[in-house]
């Protein structure tokens, strides 16, 4: 029997790494934005926009699957997006 995958909990944005490729709007852009500086923020509750450490709940589209959020940070040329699981444990990259 294989193991469940872990589950999304934590999300943060390097801002240091970061140098506005949009490769993580493009592949999710309900989550992810541009702001003023060029860099990745997410896109939270009550219109809130930060580069994290930003929780699952907290993001602004409820709907949006695991597998998303974890190919938008894939898809960072520079891995300026860390993912961590239920256990806090870093998932990507």
């Amino acid at each position: 029997m294989a193991d469940q995958p872990k589950k999304v909990k934590k999300i943060v944005v390097n801002r240091d790494l970061c140098i506005g490729a949009a490769s993580c709007v493009i592949t999710a852009p309900s989550v992810f934005e541009l702001d003023g500086e060029n860099k990745a923020v997410m896109l939270l509750k009550d219109n809130v926009k930060n580069s994290g450490p930003s929780v699952r709940p907290d993001l602004s589209d409820q709907a949006l699957d695991d597998d998303t959020i974890i190919n938008a940070a894939k898809s960072c040329p520079t891995k300026a997006i860390l993912v961590y699981d239920e256990d806090d444990q870093q998932i990507y990259p």
